[in-house]
């Protein structure tokens, strides 16, 4: 806190405080590197049981099970190289998929 002085009109120095703003809090930043390699391993064995579950649907709704596996893993190889970035006043998050 600083003090500045002003002149009255009878040249007498007077003080005043000079109040500063606040500081803001300092802001959180969080990078994550999430590599799709542990992602595949964690999958594959849902992928397992849910292969022979497809095989259970009504004929009308029976989808394909390599073709679904196919756009799975796809679309999984389609996110590689992708930045998400959250801003808020509290905190920076990006995450970046390899």
């Amino acid at each position: 806190m600083s003090n500045a002085v002003i002149l009255s009109e009878n040249r007498r120095p007077m003080r005043r405080p000079v109040t500063m703003a606040p500081l803001e809090p300092r802001r959180v930043v969080i990078r994550l590197w999430l590599p799709l390699t542990p992602l595949w391993l964690v999958l594959a064995p849902f992928a397992l049981v849910a292969a022979p579950a497809l095989r259970l649907t009504p004929r009308t709704r029976r989808l394909p099970a390599l073709r679904s596996a196919w756009t799975v893993g796809r679309l999984l190889l389609a996110l590689s190289g992708t930045q998400v970035e959250v801003d808020t006043p509290a905190a920076f998050i990006r995450i970046h998929i390899l």
